[in-house]
């Protein structure tokens, strides 16, 4: 039997509609930042983060700690943007 401690395995998700592998399915909003900047999607760590589901953007912050999934999506807004509140 084999008695080798468990590795995390790499779990590829989406920022920003762009492929991002995280080293572990267990990590931090920040880590995600920093993976995605890390593979070269454009954003920077002071976007707010948020995770996607169905037509629901849930914010997620830096200390947030996180169980992600393969093809998990996410979305990185720069602070300033206000695409996603609603107009008049």
């Amino acid at each position: 039997m084999d008695q080798s401690p468990h590795h995390p395995h790499a779990v590829t998700v989406t920022v920003n509609n762009k492929p991002v592998s995280i080293p572990s399915p267990h990590t931090t909003g920040l880590a995600i930042k920093e993976a995605a900047i890390n593979q070269g999607v454009a954003i920077s760590l002071t976007h707010t983060l948020f995770v996607v589901r169905g037509h629901e953007q849930i914010p997620v912050s830096d200390g947030d700690a996180l169980t992600v999934h393969e093809h998990q999506k996410f979305r990185a807004v720069a602070a300033d943007d206000n695409s996603s509140e609603p107009t008049c």
